[in-house]
């Protein structure tokens, strides 16, 4: 080999070891790259994580009742708390980085707002910084921010954690939600002695199965069968005031029959009015004490916020126990007995005292009509509507596009 081609081999090795090597650093400054960019989309998922929770979280204490003030704290302290958590730690958000903005409609959050409407509340975090890998070569560093917007849904169209109650819509009283009246109290479901036949504003068991242990867990809360608009219900046959009673009164802290606490919380608070609803023979409702569901209300929350120590009505269970989601059906031409009634809608009442437990009285159950009420697991409509059962849901942040 000539003196010129060794020369020329030697160009090229040089030549190579350049290539190989600006090839290695390339390689490396995109992987330590992709690492800060998984490191920053990790860390973002976190992040909305925390927002949605906090989003959420403040929803249901503004539907529970809870001034502006008080939810704006909770977000702010459920940040704090979550961020903290394990596995969120490198995330630091001072209190300056979060911002709560209340609004009467989900889509737009510059409007004024009034806090006796429905209330949506949009939480945002802006800026958080993430420790930093390869960006700082390039001049660059990395943070993250997301925002969530949370509040009730539209009326649920489909609900599966109902009471298997149905109760007859007024189709000729075109007032209230389908003929029922807002704090008015009605008989929810007809004792053994039959006070009137199936019609307007009567209740009847839905046929979900036979025995009186299902009937009775099923009324505490163990109905799991999910109730759509239109859908065909059938009703159950007889009174069963017994299981019915037994079922509904363990929202009043009374267990018996296999019941138990730990299966079936009690409410949150457990009064009944001083003069209690009653019913004559021909199914008229009399009831004359001023005690009632916004009274509920009011003592619920404060036995939760610990500021009622001294009430003997407040109970170690859950808020909202005593507010039932019950079917309200088209009962046209339905008679006693086992029949079959098209679902109109989902609607909702508090129950305002004890159920009957036997046959002894004419008395029934006894609800006051609400105008909505939550459901933990449903499906809304085409068409909105602020009357009957909903959800606490997230919705699409109008401003970032985000949740």
């Amino acid at each position: 080999m000539n003196k010129l081609s060794e020369k020329n081999i030697s160009k090229q090795t040089g030549l190579t070891l350049v290539l190989v090597t600006l090839t290695m650093i390339f390689l490396i400054g995109f992987s330590a790259l992709a690492i800060d960019v998984n490191h920053a989309l990790l860390n973002k998922t976190r992040l909305q994580n925390i927002v949605d929770t906090a989003a959420l979280s403040a929803a249901v204490l503004f539907d529970t009742g809870k001034d502006e003030e008080t939810v704006k704290k909770s977000v702010y302290e459920r940040i704090a708390s979550m961020s903290a958590s394990k596995g969120n730690t490198e995330l630091t958000i001072p209190d300056n980085a979060i911002t709560v903005t209340l609004s009467n409609d989900p889509l737009d959050f510059n409007g004024s707002y009034n806090s006796n409407l429905e209330s949506y509340v949009r939480v945002a975090v802006s800026n958080v910084p993430l420790s930093n890998f390869i960006l700082p070569f390039f001049g660059l560093n990395k943070s993250v921010s997301a925002s969530a917007v949370a509040g009730p849904s539209s009326s649920i169209t489909n609900s599966c954690n109902i009471v298997p109650m149905v109760v007859c819509a007024d189709l000729s009283n075109s007032s209230g939600f389908h003929g029922y009246q807002e704090n008015q109290v009605y008989a929810l479901k007809l004792s053994a002695k039959s006070q009137s036949s199936m019609g307007a504003g009567n209740f009847q068991l839905l046929d979900f199965g036979s025995g009186a242990s299902a009937i009775r867990t099923a009324m505490a809360g163990a109905f799991s069968e999910c109730m759509d608009i239109d859908d065909i219900a059938q009703t159950k046959p007889g009174a069963n005031v017994g299981p019915v009673g037994q079922g509904l009164n363990t929202r009043f802290g009374e267990y018996s029959s296999n019941l138990k606490e730990e299966d079936y919380p009690s409410d949150v608070y457990i009064k009944e009015p001083d003069t209690l609803a009653t019913i004559d023979k021909n199914g008229n409702v009399t009831y004359t004490d001023s005690w009632g569901y916004e009274e509920y209300k009011t003592s619920a929350s404060a036995c939760v916020d610990g500021l009622s120590a001294n009430d003997p009505y407040c109970s170690k269970g859950e808020i909202g126990r005593r507010v039932l989601p019950v079917s309200i059906a088209n009962c046209s031409g339905a008679k006693g007995g086992t029949t079959t009634l098209p679902i109109v809608s989902i609607g909702c009442f508090f129950l305002l005292q004890k159920a009957p437990t036997n046959n002894s009285g004419t008395q029934a159950v006894f609800g006051e009509f609400i105008e909505d009420c939550t459901v933990s697991n449903g499906s809304t409509g085409v068409i909105p509507s602020r009357q009957g059962a909903y959800k606490i849901q997230l919705y699409r942040d109008p401003i970032s596009g985000e949740s």
